[in-house]
Parts: C-alpha cells; structure tokens; sequence
C-alpha cells in the first residue's frame, strides 16, 4: 500500500468516527458548472485567523478541509453543510488524502 493510499483510508477512518462523535461533517458539494450536489466529508474550522503581533484578535475567517476521498474540491464550488453555505476560494494545502482551502459565506 503506498503512503498516500494508507492516509486516503486512514482518512477515511477518522473521519467516520469523528462525525459519529459530532466533530465532523458531512455536507454536500457542487463543482463549478455542475448542477448535481455530491456528498462531502468535511472538517469547518471556524475564527482560526489571528491578526496582531501577539496574536490577540481573532478574525472570522472560516477554512475547510475537505476528505479528498469523498470529492475533488475546485475554486468556486459550493458546499452546503449544517445550515450554511460555503464558496471555496483559494486552496492552501494539499496531501493527496485532505486538502485545507479558504472560503467564504455564499
């Protein structure tokens, strides 16, 4: 199994059990220019911005992991979860098994 295949699953693993336990998401997704939404594992972190030399404000920005298992993430595509709705801006990670981009309220 190849590195990137173990994290893929173990991804997958942790992911199952977080969002049993309430610390995960499932959400739905759609790709730019599609018009069917797909399912999507998800991680929200939410004020996760600190701005000031000491780090003594925080800002709203809000970021997303996405499980690269369950979709491939693009600029622009939306994601529905827990009520909101979220467009993807700029993606500032990838692994091969997650990747972390910046979004914004859509």
């Amino acid at each position: 199994m190849s590195q990137s295949a173990f994290l893929q699953a173990l991804d997958n693993a942790l992911h199952t059990a977080f969002e049993a336990a309430g610390l995960a998401s499932a959400g739905l997704y759609t790709a730019p220019d599609a018009s069917s939404a797909v399912p999507a594992s998800v991680y929200i972190d939410k004020d996760i911005e600190t701005i000031g030399d000491l780090r003594q404000f925080k800002a709203g920005r809000v970021e997303v992991v996405y499980v690269n298992w369950s979709v491939a993430p693009a600029q622009n595509g939306k994601l529905e979860v827990e009520g909101e709705t979220y467009v993807n801006g700029k993606e500032l990670s990838n692994d091969g098994s997650s990747s972390r981009w910046t979004v914004r309220r859509g």
